[in-house]
This record gives structure tokens, C-alpha cells and sequence, in this order.
């Protein structure tokens, strides 16, 4: 549970440091219902995509979108941190 309140607090941070910096701000964030985080996902990606496209400016979303991807596993009970240690310490 800690974790998942740990990556909750760090998406709310990224949310809002790319909301700050963008022309267009993103719907509310819903951080507890996994199918809002993966339209919120979603959409940050198109954004992305458009903005390279059309050469638009908007603020770098990786970390927004990693901080919506590692909350949308916690939320699945998988935590990737453990996963990435547990590879770490076979090699």
C-alpha cells in the first residue's frame, strides 16, 4: 500500500508540473480509477505525437507518462520497481 501511495503523490507531482507548463491543461486527474488513468494516458501520448507532428509546443510528457504507467500497475497489484530488483539481483 505504500508504494502505491508513493506512486500516487509522484504522478499528482508530474500531473501538475506538465499541466503548468502547457498552453492546453488535461482534464482532472482521477488517481484511484484505473480505466481515467489509462484514457489520461492515452491522450498524453496522442498529445505528444500531435505536438511532433505539427511541431507544436507543449512540455515533455515521459515522466508523466511514466508516473501514469507505474501507478496503472500498482493499481493491477504488480509493482515494477520489485520486478526490475528481482531481475537486477539474477544477473
Amino acid at each position: 500500500m505504500e508504494r502505491i501511495r508513493e506512486a500516487q503523490e509522484h504522478l499528482k507531482s508530474e500531473f501538475e508540473i506538465y499541466n503548468n507548463a502547457s498552453a492546453k491543461k488535461l482534464p482532472p486527474l482521477d488517481i484511484d480509477c484505473p480505466e481515467k488513468l489509462e484514457t489520461m494516458l492515452e491522450f498524453v501520448t496522442r498529445r505528444e505525437s500531435l505536438k511532433q507532428a505539427k511541431k507544436l509546443s507543449s512540455p515533455p510528457a515521459g515522466k508523466l507518462k511514466a508516473a501514469i504507467a507505474d501507478t496503472l500497475l500498482l493499481l493491477d497489484n504488480f509493482d515494477i520497481k520489485i520486478s526490475k530488483e528481482k531481475g537486477a539481483a539474477e544477473k
